[in-house]
């Protein structure tokens, strides 16, 4: 299962926990008292459930993030490899004549 579709199936079953609560509640029934205290419940179950919602919303961009970062070291590590430098020098100069080298600058 995907990270999306476990972050829904986590989303959907959230929701459905805080709204189970909430109408067993309304259910037992009550005055109005209750209806402030089904409110309030409902308000913090709802906030609980956005905001692990919402953590999971960033590891899971985290981890694509993470994963994208390394296709593209990847691929870079691929095109170097397919794209060796070739340094050609004439025959009979040499490296005294100011012959081009990789080594040139190197100390």
């Amino acid at each position: 299962m995907s990270a999306v579709q476990l972050l829904r199936v986590s989303v959907h079953e959230r929701i459905s926990a805080a709204a189970e609560d909430f109408l067993l509640q309304v259910e037992k029934g009550g005055g109005k008292a209750e209806v402030l205290e089904l409110r309030a419940m409902l308000t913090e179950r709802l906030a609980g459930a956005g905001e692990e919602i919402l953590t999971r919303l960033e590891e899971t961009v985290a981890g694509y993030e993470d994963r994208v970062e390394r296709s593209e070291r990847e691929r870079r590590v691929i095109d170097a490899a397919m794209q060796p430098v070739v340094r050609l020098h004439r025959a009979g100069q040499s490296r005294e004549q100011g012959g081009n080298s990789c080594f040139q600058g190197a100390t």
